[in-house]
């Protein structure tokens, strides 16, 4: 790939400085912490919701949905705005390779959703551990969870859910890229891309136990089968929201994304070797 390197200085250049990924980071912390604030607000020191765990969660979750939905406006409408602008015939004209453009940029993509999360958990759990204590929760003096149960490890729940969020967040980052190689204007594709977020939830009655195949159904903030929010609701005390039934789901979602991932970046570039620019 003639240039990759160079491509890749550029394309990190480039959305460093745009304002819309500065905003876009603001934006997930705010959310991020906001909805920790919220839980303060409306949650009873009675209630199991009173705990640094269950509002981390919710937290880290409205973070996610955020994050998802940035992913897909910014990566599927970049393309087709430079395009139309003229701004993509700049670095083929410097002697850079539509393939190394496209894999510097695929590249630069996979990192944009993984710095808005880290935006959002920081905001979450910077607001969480100075509003609540990461104790057991309780109930009406009742103990729910014991914390330091090795038996519930809720910490180490938490963190699975939201590495369990990455590989389908990175995977959609792909379609997104794809999205924009393959559509000419910027609404068309953010709109595909909206869409694609939508196909579980409009298939389910027809996929059934196999919905978690498709990687939308385990994002961590859209997905109807999120990991992420099920341990929002079991921090809660909650026992029935983490069945035994969905340990099959959640081992989906671990491979599912990968495919759709390679396949994304792979349809990117080829579609993007035939465009015009």
């Amino acid at each position: 790939m003639k240039g990759f390197a160079r491509a890749l200085r550029g394309e990190a250049y480039l959305w460093t400085r745009k304002r819309s990924w500065a905003w876009s980071l603001a934006g997930c912390a705010a959310l991020g912490a906001g909805r920790v604030g919220l839980g303060r607000l409306l949650a009873e020191p009675s209630q199991g919701a009173w705990n640094f765990y269950p509002q981390f969660a919710s937290g880290a979750r409205s973070g996610f949905f955020l994050a998802e939905l940035l992913t897909v406006v910014l990566l599927a409408s970049a393309l087709p705005r430079e395009a139309a602008a003229g701004a993509a015939r700049d670095p083929l004209a410097r002697g850079l390779s539509r393939t190394a453009w496209m894999a510097a940029r695929a590249c630069v993509g996979a990192l944009l959703p993984l710095s808005l999360v880290a935006a959002a958990l920081l905001g979450a759990a910077g607001a969480a551990a100075l509003l609540f204590d990461a104790g057991d929760v309780i109930e009406n003096g009742d103990v729910l969870l014991a914390a330091a149960d090795p038996d519930v490890d809720l910490a180490g729940h938490l963190r699975r859910s939201v590495l369990h969020g990455l590989p389908p967040l990175l995977a959609l980052a792909a379609a997104a890229l794809a999205l924009s190689a393959a559509c000419r204007h910027a609404v068309v594709a953010v709109g595909a891309g909206l869409a694609l977020l939508l196909l579980p939830a409009m298939l389910r009655d027809a996929l059934g136990a196999a919905a978690p195949w498709l990687f939308p159904d385990t994002l961590a903030g859209l997905g109807a089968d999120s990991y992420l929010e099920r341990i929002a609701q079991f921090a809660r005390g909650y026992a029935d929201a983490f069945p035994e039934t969905f340990d099959a789901t959640i081992a989906a979602g671990w491979i599912a994304p990968w495919p759709a991932l390679l396949l994304g970046w792979a349809l990117a570039i080829l579609l993007f070797r035939r465009r015009a620019v």
